[in-house]
């Protein structure tokens, strides 16, 4: 009697769960319903393991992402030893302009990357109304926006699922967690490619430290990574 009543009960909760779950997108537009997952990148934050591959090296550090309404920052971080803070290697910082700072790598502070992005600053800021207005029509008929060299996909529900600009050779491309969460982000562009792995997401509002502004000196990326031992560098710190 007391397995009947436990499995039971059990049919009972995972019915409500499955028609709560359903519940959610009930009555929603597809509008409402892309605004939604827009809304889940203006202001977020998270952490986890990143692996940086490097022409075929390729090493497994902390990262922390934040992004609000305004400015991101993202930072690949070495563990502390013996209870010391950890430190960044590297840092990337966008707002009203683009800042990179890196104790692995000092040279790559010299890069120009701010005609690099395949999109504006302004428009990675722009906010989920902004976007909906301007796209979301033809986001909900294809699933996507193409304009010259980038194009934007979409999965189904509306999750961005890829970022492809075929003029820098940049694609991101991202997964979920069954909650809807992130869970993956993966960066390729010549040679090279950044796989974040998130342990934790919060959509709220981050407290984001700006870099200070550098001015650039070389826009060469492969020069300067061949220049100085560099590769070396990269070498030692993956332990060969």
């Amino acid at each position: 009697m007391k397995r009947i009543l436990l499995m039971t009960t059990a049919l009972v909760l995972a019915l409500m769960l499955i028609i709560s779950g359903c519940s959610t997108n009930l009555g929603i537009s597809e509008e409402a319903k892309l605004k939604r997952e827009l809304r889940k990148f203006e202001q977020f934050s998270g952490s986890g393991v990143v692996e940086l591959s490097v022409f075929g090296m390729s090493l497994h550090k902390n990262f922390a992402l934040a992004k609000s309404m305004d400015q991101m920052r993202f930072d690949m971080i070495d563990g502390g030893v013996f209870g010391t803070a950890p430190s960044p290697l590297l840092s990337v910082y966008l707002g009203q302009y683009l800042s990179l700072k890196s104790t692995l790598m000092p040279a790559l502070e010299a890069l120009n990357l701010q005609d690099k992005l395949p999109m504006k600053p302004n428009a990675i800021f722009n906010t989920a109304d902004h976007i909906v207005e301007r796209f979301g029509n033809e986001i909900i008929q294809t699933k996507k926006v193409v304009r010259d060299s980038l194009t934007i996909t979409f999965r189904k529900n509306y999750q961005l699922e890829s970022i492809v600009d075929t003029d820098s050779g940049i694609r991101v491309d991202a997964s979920y967690t069954r909650k809807g969460d992130l869970d993956v982000i993966t960066l390729k562009v010549k040679g090279i490619s950044a796989k974040m792995t998130f342990d934790k997401v919060v959509y709220d509002h981050p407290q984001i430290t700006p870099l200070p502004k550098a001015e650039p000196k070389q826009e060469d990326f492969f020069k300067i990574f061949q220049q100085g031992g560099m590769m070396d560098m990269f070498k030692g710190l993956l332990g060969n």
